[in-house]
């Protein structure tokens, strides 16, 4: 009931993505259901605030229960205490807020923060000598100390299993938070680093192809290879796509954008190591995307270009995936992205249900998470933490009011609270 509630919140964020995430092979569908949905779509579903909406809500003590109650096993693993429902019990709606701010100062909320991140990017555990632990040590870290939200990507250090931080293990010279773990890259390897490029935006900036130009210029059609370069069935030469590899006679539209993300990771092999040898150039004898070595294909044509990692992020050229978590993280949609998934965690929502959450919400909590960053970290703040992200989101008044419904009693009419609890 409630995953269907917060789903009321949305329409279709962006074009291109209609569900469920493309297969490694394919882009996303290029079908557009944004426009159907504002036709159809109302207000007072969407969770858009009507005009004259007072933001300001209260609820009955039983109702505050209700709603953290909700929250409790996933932001901190456990059941209302006796005291948090003494609160509730004496202050209804006001215990709200300050029972959540609670919540992130204990230790099971590091946790919280480790299994969100080994949710988002399917990485936990050991394998085959690999600590897929990683990505959710650095979220646990990051969330336990009160870091930057932004250092999941832009980290320049690993984390172990006791907290302590050590060199990531990639091998490359370089590193950029959870894109530099052999976690992430081998649960996301896939020909011409498709998969990899797709969720980091989806992830990290909620982002699918193809997206905006205004937001990510397209490369250039000569740049890339004759595959990529196919607008029509009629321009598709390449066999293997006019044969069904992922959208066949439609690839420049999506990869002329995923072509600047997936050149990121032409140097990271299918086992997540970093080869600074890599051509980025098809091997002949292999399948399609894939290049010697363990390595995956470039979309670019020259085999200079094709070699580097050179190339842009949002229209700005970088240099290698440190330059580019940097573009990430600064761009206007990844504190908003972060609320998403902060949403889509805490309520138990699948990722396409979490994808139709309003954008209008996702920024107004993005920008009260930045505001109280500002607020209690005037001297030293730089970006909003998982602890602020998870406050904001959770007792904004359009969450509160999308899961219990509208208020059952005007502040006047609330029964009065008799004396003190047994």
């Amino acid at each position: 009931m409630i995953r269907r509630a917060l789903c009321s919140l949305a329409l279709a964020l962006t074009g291109c993505y209609a569900g469920a995430e493309a297969t490694d092979d394919e882009t996303s569908s290029t079908t557009s259901s944004a426009t159907t949905a504002a036709d159809t779509t109302t207000a007072a579903t969407t969770g858009e605030p009507e005009p004259d909406e007072d933001p300001a809500l209260v609820y009955t003590p039983d109702e505050a229960r209700i709603y953290l109650e909700t929250l409790a096993p996933m932001v901190v693993g456990r059941l209302l205490s006796v005291d948090e429902d003494n609160l509730i019990y004496h202050f209804g709606t006001d215990a709200v807020v300050p029972i959540i701010e609670a919540w992130i100062h204990e230790p099971a909320f590091a946790e919280t923060a480790r299994a969100m991140m080994q949710v988002k990017l399917s990485a936990s555990g050991t394998k085959d000598g690999v600590d897929f632990e990683l990505p959710g040590n650095l979220a646990a870290h990051l969330a336990r100390n009160d870091r930057p939200y932004h250092e999941i990507v832009t980290a320049n250090y690993c984390v172990d299993g006791a907290g302590a931080a050590i060199p990531c293990d990639t091998g490359a010279p370089y590193t950029a938070g959870v894109l530099t773990t052999r976690a992430y890259l081998i649960a996301n390897q896939s020909r011409f680093n498709l998969r990899r490029a797709r969720r980091m935006m989806f992830n990290f900036a909620c982002e699918v192809y193809p997206m905006d130009r205004g937001l990510q210029p397209p490369i250039a059609k000569a740049d890339l290879i004759p595959m990529f370069q196919a607008e029509t069935k009629d321009e598709q030469t390449v066999p293997e796509a006019a044969n069904g590899f992922g959208n066949g006679d439609a690839c420049y539209k999506c990869h002329s954008q995923f072509s600047a993300h997936a050149q990121l990771y032409v140097r990271f092999a299918q086992d997540g190591l970093y080869h600074a040898d890599a051509t980025g150039l098809q091997d002949p004898m292999d399948e399609l995307g894939r290049s010697t070595n363990g390595l995956f294909a470039s979309h670019f044509n020259a085999p200079a270009a094709a070699a580097q990692e050179v190339t842009q992020m949002f229209g700005t050229p970088v240099a290698n995936l440190v330059d580019a978590a940097r573009e990430l993280s600064e761009a206007p949609g990844f504190v908003a992205c972060a609320a998403r998934n902060v949403l889509e965690y805490s309520f138990g929502m699948s990722e396409a249900e979490a994808k139709e959450i309003h954008r209008s919400l996702l920024a107004e909590v993005a920008a009260l998470a930045v505001a109280r960053d500002l607020r209690l970290r005037p001297e030293t703040a730089s970006g909003p933490t998982f602890g602020d992200l998870f406050v904001v989101a959770l007792t904004h008044p359009r969450v509160v009011k999308v899961v219990l419904g509208p208020p059952t009693h005007l502040p006047e009419e609330l029964p009065e609270v008799p004396g003190d609890m047994p």
